[in-house]
């Protein structure tokens, strides 16, 4: 078998050409799989930036919708309390004017009871007029 020589032009010629193959490697290999994982790490920055800005859009929304919310049930319960108000200032009117039409009704009505029991006052008083006057005539008869 042959001996391994090692030679100084052998030793250039290795060196080289590693050179080169790195030198190709790092230029069709590395380089795009680098730039590769540079555009997909910006890209998930961006995302997350993206999401960051959107929660706080959210947050906001929300803290929006909530204070929104408060005013809304505050001016709901105003509302409720002045047609409360106005509901029973109408109840109120209402039974004072039926407590005022009955008092009028049973005025009238003893009134009229009134002209009805003088009526037949004055009736039982003719008739009892009458009964004596005949009561009269049949004693004196």
């Amino acid at each position: 078998m042959d001996e391994l020589v090692i030679t100084w032009n052998g030793l250039l010629f290795e060196a080289v050409s590693f050179l080169i193959f790195t030198y190709l490697l790092n230029l069709f290999l590395f380089k795009p799989i680098k730039k590769i994982l540079k555009e997909r790490k910006d890209i998930e920055n961006c995302g997350n930036e993206n999401r960051k800005y959107f929660e706080d859009l959210t947050n906001k929304l929300y803290e929006n919708a909530e204070h929104e919310k408060k005013k809304l049930k505050i001016e709901i319960n105003k509302i409720k309390k002045d047609y409360g108000n106005e509901a029973s200032n109408e109840a109120h009117r209402i039974v004072l004017y039926a407590k005022n039409e009955g008092i009028l009704m049973s005025d009238n009505m003893i009134k009229k009871f009134g002209k009805e029991k003088n009526a037949i006052m004055e009736d039982y008083k003719s008739s009892v007029g009458e009964m004596a006057n005949l009561i009269y005539k049949k004693i004196l008869d």
